[in-house]
Order: C-alpha cells, then sequence, then structure tokens
C-alpha cells in the first residue's frame, strides 16, 4: 500500500514468509517535479500479522506516527 501523507510518500507493503505478514514501512520525503523520492527512513519489521491487512495497518499507524513526529525536519 502506498499513499502520500503531509509532506512523504508512504510504502507500507508487508513481506510474506510463508502465511506470516510482516509489517514494514519506508518513508520518503516527495520531491519537486522531476526529482527522485529520498528515502528518509526505514521501519525495519514491525511484527508479524496473520494477514497482509494487518501488516500492512500496523505499517501505515507507524508510518503516519513518524510522520507526524518529525514533519518539521
Amino acid at each position: 500500500m502506498q499513499f502520500d501523507y503531509k509532506q512523504f510518500h508512504i510504502d507500507a507493503s508487508p513481506l510474506d514468509e510463508g502465511g506470516h505478514y510482516y509489517a514494514r514501512a519506508k518513508i520518503y520525503r516527495r520531491a519537486s517535479v522531476g526529482h527522485e523520492k529520498l528515502e528518509v527512513k526505514y521501519s525495519g519489521d514491525l511484527g508479524d500479522y496473520p494477514s497482509d491487512a494487518r501488516a500492512i495497518e500496523a505499517a501505515e499507524r507507524w508510518a503516519v506516527e513518524w510522520c507526524d513526529a518529525n514533519s518539521a525536519l
């Protein structure tokens, strides 16, 4: 699941490993038109979940909280 939030672009795509879904997110600062996005934070694994939907929810929640705490940077 990818989406924009404030001045960031979030990729909250879980890792599927044998029926376990590991929540993780990458946060990029959105760049001007014509420039690549700059990665600013990678969550690492945020826990494993029984479904991809639950893993995505956890990763999105973590990413939004991080963006809220760091949006002035």
